[in-house]
């Protein structure tokens, strides 16, 4: 058996005392910062960092739609981040309820906490559904091999079974390959709308963001 690496442990430990004070600095900064323009970069900043790592707190969220018997709510993974367009975007399947219920109504709403930070983004806009297009085919390509064979179902999501099913098995021909994409969306959300709060002992912190015309119009409001 080999001896383990003493040198390579002592090394991913350091690196981790590393993260974790990166991790406690920027928070810090996140609670300190008291320049409005400043919270929305940031704001973008981390959920940019929700993108890319399912270690982040805000790697989540709650999407809330309009449904048949009012709002609807579902947890998502937060799939694409645009701050130059506005937009934040999921993956879902096109026989789901929450794409019926964008088209119907594409009012939305997301909802962030870091509780770490003590950090929670509301964000509001307007839906899009992506299929049959380039963004669509984007985002289909970045997909893993477990996430295809999720949308490769001959029943879509909400239907009544008479058990619960198992694993998906991966795909490995062209013909359910092409099955699995048509049943692909993208829910994007161009958004309008941003609710930064902190909460402190030293004073929670609350500031509104809207979208104008001219750029994003800002306001500190209380808690």
């Amino acid at each position: 058996m080999n001896k383990p690496d003493k040198k390579a442990h002592s090394a991913d430990a350091k690196n981790r005392a590393a993260e974790r004070r990166r991790q406690s600095d920027f928070s810090q900064e996140v609670r300190d910062i008291h320049d409005l323009y400043q919270i929305q970069r940031v704001s973008w900043e981390l959920l940019r960092e929700g993108v890319v790592s399912a270690k982040s707190p805000l790697h989540t969220a709650s999407l809330a739609t309009i449904g048949e018997h009012g709002p609807s709510l579902r947890t998502v993974v937060l799939r694409h981040c645009d701050e130059e367009q506005r937009m934040l975007a999921c993956h879902g399947d096109v026989r789901s309820a929450k794409v019926r219920e964008a088209e119907a109504d594409p009012r939305a709403s997301w909802l962030f906490y870091d509780r770490e930070r003590k950090l929670q983004l509301r964000l509001a806009g307007l839906l899009s559904i992506h299929v049959d297009d380039a963004f669509a085919d984007s985002r289909w390509d970045t997909t893993t091999d477990f996430g295809r064979a999720c949308y490769n179902t001959e029943r879509g999501p909400g239907q009544q079974v008479p058990q619960p099913a198992g694993a998906p098995s991966l795909i490995d021909n062209e013909k359910d390959e092409q099955l699995a994409r048509s049943h692909f969306a993208v829910i994007a959300c161009r958004i309008d709308f941003m609710d930064w709060l902190v909460l402190s002992s030293r004073g929670h912190r609350r500031a509104h963001f809207h979208w104008r015309e001219v750029g994003w119009k800002a306001c500190w409001v209380l808690p």
